[in-house]
């Protein structure tokens, strides 16, 4: 019989899982941040600063939030709003308009309000696509720019 009963598999017990080494990885320990030797001083500053370091170990920090676990919605789950109507932010349809929208979700600008922008500066943007040493893509872009 190959082995024995008790191999393989996790053994709480074994050398390996008891090293104290922080299961997140990097040079901390499940105690904490290692005391580190900090060489090049005068003599006698690495052993001070050792001992400096065991006697004021530094902290754990602040617990990381754990995120609200997630619920599971598909197209076929009921409505969180069963008496809003689907259309609700649209201006078309039954219910609220796009005034109801958030701010930063609207945008202002509209395709006319664009084309005199671009009119506006489009001559400053060709001179700087003319200069000798203008990239490729900023002269497409450019041109791209021309053709609206």
């Amino acid at each position: 019989m190959a082995g024995n009963e008790n191999s393989g598999g996790y053994q709480p017990n074994a050398p390996q899982n008891n090293m104290g080494i922080s299961a997140t990885g990097g040079a901390g320990s499940k105690d904490g941040q290692p005391n580190r030797y900090i060489s090049g001083g005068k003599y006698g500053e690495g052993q001070a600063l050792m001992q400096q370091q065991k006697s004021a170990p530094m902290s754990t920090g602040p617990a990381i939030p754990q995120a609200a676990p997630m619920s599971m919605e598909s197209l076929l789950s009921p409505s969180n709003n069963p008496n809003e109507p689907v259309t609700a932010g649209v201006d078309a349809g039954p219910g609220p308009g796009s005034d109801i929208l958030p701010a930063n979700l609207s945008s202002d600008t509209t395709v006319r309000e664009n084309k005199v922008i671009i009119d506006q500066y489009l001559p400053m943007l060709m001179q700087a696509a003319d200069l000798p040493d203008a990239p490729d893509s900023y002269k497409r872009f450019v041109g791209y720019l021309m053709g609206l």
